[in-house]
């Protein structure tokens, strides 16, 4: 274990929060979320050391690591069926606003898991394999992003990657909160991108609907794999920290059913309550709420920001 100092301001006075439970081991103890005094930016403190996460990623329950080899549940396998659909609509955001011949293209996902994304974007929009990269930790992950296509794919944490090329797009798609060596990766990240080229972050949002609502039994709490938990200020004060520039806020609306349903599926879990028809209810009315609200990109579920680097 060990604590850690602010990212945004290096501070280390922090007040306790809340307490979240591990949605992944309800009997074990709960995790300390903490809010920097200097910067609002609320993390997971005291925290696992980054030799010590592997053992809080079930892999055959970590949705993100989820494949066809092990999906045996209806669950699950309506879960990857619906995850394909999906891949369509971020390769669509990721792709946004390159001007160049798509085969000429060069994108980065940090997080990349077993590469569905990336190759989404080849099939739909031409990148060629070899002009894909991604970043994955996990070893298993990694190998079958490999075995799958992707041109390239580094074990290493960002920071450590010996990439020489410069991207048009570096992604971390709900991968940012994960990273213990946070600073390293974005400064890594303004050293790969173009002239030009955008950083796109998807995180979820502390300071949404479904957030306030379920507090600590918010399902993207999901402590303790992830360690720092945004709103649109803190995210755009760590960026600007390191020489980026907002463009857009964007909202990503299935995240909000998954964080609502699941929040709700852990909620009664938490206090030894059946979901039933009354946690479809709740749901539902909870989701219908919430998606209003998120309208405004920054009170949404989870944000999609979009940066470039600052000149000069």
């Amino acid at each position: 274990m060990e604590t850690a100092p602010c990212p945004i301001t290096g501070s280390r006075e922090f007040i306790p929060l809340m307490q979240a439970p591990d949605r992944f081991n309800l009997q074990g103890q709960p995790w300390q979320l903490a809010k920097s005094t200097a910067s609002s930016l609320v993390m997971l403190n005291p925290r696992p050391a980054a030799d010590e996460m592997a053992t809080h990623y079930p892999a055959e329950a970590y949705d993100p690591f989820l494949n066809r080899t092990h999906a045996n549940s209806l669950r699950d396998k309506a879960y990857l069926a619906i995850s394909d659909l999906l891949l369509v609509g971020k390769a669509r955001v990721v792709m946004k606003g390159i001007d160049q011949p798509a085969d000429s293209a060069q994108v980065l996902e940090v997080g990349c898991s077993t590469g569905r994304l990336l190759l989404r974007i080849h099939r739909d929009y031409g990148v060629p394999l070899e002009n894909l990269c991604g970043v994955e930790i996990d070893r298993q992950a990694a190998e079958r992003a490999r075995s799958a296509g992707v041109g390239s794919v580094s074990e290493s944490g960002l920071d450590e990657t010996s990439f020489e090329r410069r991207f048009d797009r570096i992604v971390f798609w709900h991968a940012l909160e994960h990273l213990h060596r946070i600073n390293e990766s974005l400064e890594r990240t303004r050293e790969l991108l173009k002239p030009g080229g955008q950083l796109l972050i998807a995180v979820p949002n502390l300071q949404s609907d479904d957030a306030r609502s379920y507090g600590a039994n918010w399902i993207a709490l999901d402590a303790p794999r992830h360690l720092y938990h945004f709103t649109p200020e803190t995210l755009q004060k760590l960026l600007e920290k390191h020489g980026f520039s907002v463009l857009e806020f964007g909202r990503w609306i299935p995240d909000t059913l998954y964080n609502v349903w699941y929040s709700e599926k852990l909620d009664c879990a938490v206090k030894g309550q059946r979901f039933g028809f009354g946690g479809i209810t709740r749901a539902t009315t909870n989701a219908l709420r919430s998606l209003a609200k998120g309208r405004d990109p920054r009170q949404a579920s989870s944000m999609i920001v979009r940066a470039v680097k600052m000149k000069g």
